[in-house]
Parts: structure tokens; sequence; C-alpha cells
């Protein structure tokens, strides 16, 4: 049909006449029902962020982490770092099947290099021919463990960031299956299995894991429980320590919750600081625990704390001169001043306020990780605004704090002042 522009509003008129006594008419021969159909989902999701990151590093001379990490160099008072990042996703979906992708591009430049990193962080298939059960095969992350800052029973995890927990973390490739089970009535609510399988394929797959072709195997049994939720969590490999955890999360109130793990690791790979200076490896049972808890105020003033036992830790002598070492030694000590909290015994605790001063969008933290042993601590203040959708600005300042001959005392930073921006789209 041809309907000219002058003859437009007497056209849309006409029709929705026609339509109002349609639906009259049917409403007086029956009861009304007028339904709008819905429309197809679409199979195909894209996404990704973008970040742009840049680091200011204010050294001391004086410390041993300095004299390690810059042996043989003259980086001056201050290092700059300069970071650009992308990590682009796309899935499909198409009733029980699912295939997701996640890339990961990093360009970084520092005092000691400028290097390109490109990685896939997820490549998987998943495949839920029930709607209990799950079968996924490829590289997805595994994120086991309650506990915020660390997860001693996350035997598979990568290690993370508390203070920027929006980091994607690569995965680990595996063949997995997952099974849950509800229950309408008792105390037990839910269970569920997690089962995976890790082949090693050097140079392609979990190379980290052990030698070319072994497979390592990992359980998790879930459940809820008079609204506790339970892992048990099994793993082991040709190469790996026989490992068994624990972990609990329960919410008390609505404003107040606990959580905490266990882990038990045999013959474990360990290293222990040598009368030269030098590490020497060892093999022992371990022990790691963590209990922690998460309040929220009435104000919106949040408060994560945690308890950390690490059974691979060491007393470590922090202050130990790089000159006494023997010439293979620089190297494993220098992981000591970058290694995420090598000691034994820490205290993690974090306060965020939302939106201080009627401040909109805006969040202030101050966090704080402390040696127990030797008392010295790393303090961070922070701030994240978010001041219009997807886009989020973040900044922090690394204080570390503590005498000579302590972790945090001899760190190569007197402070280390970062801001990043992160889009999403």
């Amino acid at each position: 049909m041809d309907v000219s522009k002058s003859h437009y509003p007497l056209f849309v008129l006409l029709m929705s006449l026609m339509v109002w006594a349609a639906v009259c008419t049917r409403a007086g021969a029956s009861e009304y029902d007028f339904a709008i159909p819905e429309s197809d989902p679409v199979p195909w999701s894209f996404g990704g962020r973008v970040t742009a990151r840049y680091t200011w590093h204010r050294l001391d001379d004086s410390t041993a982490g300095y004299r390690r990490l810059y042996a043989g160099t003259d980086p001056g008072a201050d290092t700059h770092d300069v970071q650009a990042l992308a990590e682009l996703s796309a899935s499909w979906r198409s009733n029980a099947f699912q295939a997701v992708l996640l890339t990961h591009h990093d360009w970084t430049r520092t005092f000691f290099d400028t290097d390109w990193d490109h990685a896939v962080y997820e490549g998987y298939v998943s495949v839920s021919p029930a709607p209990n059960l799950t079968l996924d095969a490829g590289k997805k992350p595994v994120l086991w463990g309650t506990g915020y800052a660390w997860n001693p029973a996350g035997f598979l995890n990568r290690p993370k960031d508390p203070d920027d927990p929006g980091l994607n973390l690569e995965g680990r490739t595996f063949l997995g299956l997952d099974y849950i089970r509800s229950f309408s009535d008792g105390d037990l609510n839910n269970i569920g299995i997690t089962a995976l399988f890790l082949p090693v394929f050097e140079g392609f797959a979990n190379s980290e894991l052990g030698e070319n072709r072994d497979v390592n195997a990992a359980l998790k049994l879930y459940f809820l429980w008079h609204d506790t939720d339970i892992d048990l969590i099994w793993f082991n490999g040709p190469d790996q320590p026989h490992s068994f955890g624990i972990d609990f999360a329960r919410n008390l109130a609505p404003h107040f919750a606990v959580h905490g793990e266990l882990a038990f690791q045999k013959q474990a790979p360990g290293q222990t600081l040598q009368p030269d200076g030098t590490f020497g490896q060892t093999k022992e049972d371990q022990v790691s625990a963590l209990v922690g808890l998460r309040y929220l105020t009435t104000s919106d003033t949040t408060v994560i704390a945690e308890y950390y036992h690490n059974g691979a830790g060491q007393d470590f002598l922090w202050g130990v001169p790089a000159s006494t070492a023997s010439p293979a030694a620089p190297d494993s000590m220098g992981s000591t001043a970058t290694l995420r909290n090598p000691g034994r015994d820490y205290f993690y605790i974090k306060v965020s306020q939302k939106e201080p001063a009627d401040i909109l969008y805006l969040t202030a933290w101050m966090a704080t990780v402390v040696n127990l042993h030797d008392h010295s601590f790393n303090l961070q203040p922070g701030l994240t605004w978010t001041p219009v959708t997807n886009l989020e600005i973040n900044t922090r300042v690394g204080i570390p704090l503590g005498p000579a001959g302590t972790e945090f005392g001899e760190k190569p930073d007197r402070f280390r002042p970062e801001i990043w921006i992160r889009y999403f789209f």
C-alpha cells in the first residue's frame, strides 16, 4: 500500500480505530487477553573492556628489596610503569550449548623493558544435557574458596588482587562436570559436585602443573546445610602435592557474614633461607588456614577483615644483602621482593565508604596487609569513581611501612601511587 505524506495522519487514525474496534469486539465476546509475543533471544553477545594504568615508583635505595631488584642498574630516585590493556569477549548460546571466548592483550613499559602479551584467558564450550548437569571443555577460570584476599583451599586459583577485584584471571584448561541437586525439605537444601581433569601439554595447556602429558584431577563437593555454604575440595597430580581443603560461608545477619578455609597439602614444596643468604628447597606437610568476616553498617560502610596462616610461608631474613648470596641466588632472592605475602601469618582489613560527603558515584577505601611476625605492613588508601555508565576511574597509593629487616620495611618503594581508567563496552 502506498500512503502519501498528506494522507499519513488519516491512515494512522483509521488503523487505530480498526485495532480498537477489534479489541473491543473480542473483549465483549470473551475475557480480554492481549499478549505481545516475546522476541527471540539473540544467540551472540560481544563485549570487552580497555584499561589504561600508570604507576609511579618512588624508590628507597637503602632497602634490600631495592638492591636485589635493581642490582647492576641505576634507576635513579623514581621509575614509572605504563600499561595499556584490552580484553575482548564473545559468546554464543543455543539451547543447551554455549561457547565463550575471552582474549587478553597487554602492552607494558617498565624500567626494565617494554613488552607485549597476548593470551586467551577463556575459551571453552559448555553443554547442559539436563537443567542440573553441565559439561565443560576448554579454558575457564577456577575460583574456589571463600576468602577475599587469599584462598588457601583454592589450589587451582590464580593469585588475585583484593584491591582490584574487577581483574579477570586467566583460566585453567580442563574437562569438567558440574552437577547440582536441590531438596525441598530438611536441613540439607542443595548438594553439588564439580569434577575437573587437567591435562598438561607443554607450551599449550597447564604447563605450570607438571610434566608433559601429566593428568591432574580436582573434585569439589558443595553443600548448603542450615543456610551455610560448605565446600570439600580435593586436588592431586603426578607432580602436585596431595591436597585437601574445606571452606564455608554463612550470613549471620543481612549485614554480617563470616567465612573461612582450611587446607592440608602433603609433601608440598617450600623453601628455607640458608645461613649464606641462599634459599634451599624442601618438601613438607603444610597446613594453611583463613578466617574472615564482612560487615555492612547502616551508613554504607563495608568492613572486610581476614586472618591468614600460610603453611608454605617462612620467617625470612628480609634484610639479607644481595652481596652475601651465592651467584645462583639473586633470582630466587629477588622473587621475595615481589612475591605477594611469602611470610607465615598475615592480617588483612579493608574499610570502604560509599559516597562519602554525599559525593555521588564515589567510593573511598583504605586497606592494609600486616605481617604479624615482624609487625610491618602495607597501607593502601584508594578511591573508585564511576562518573558515567561503564566508565571507572581508580586510584590508590601503596605505602610500605616497617623498620629495617622486616618484610614491608625492605620493599624497594617508599610509596607507589597508581591510577587506572577502565571502560566497559
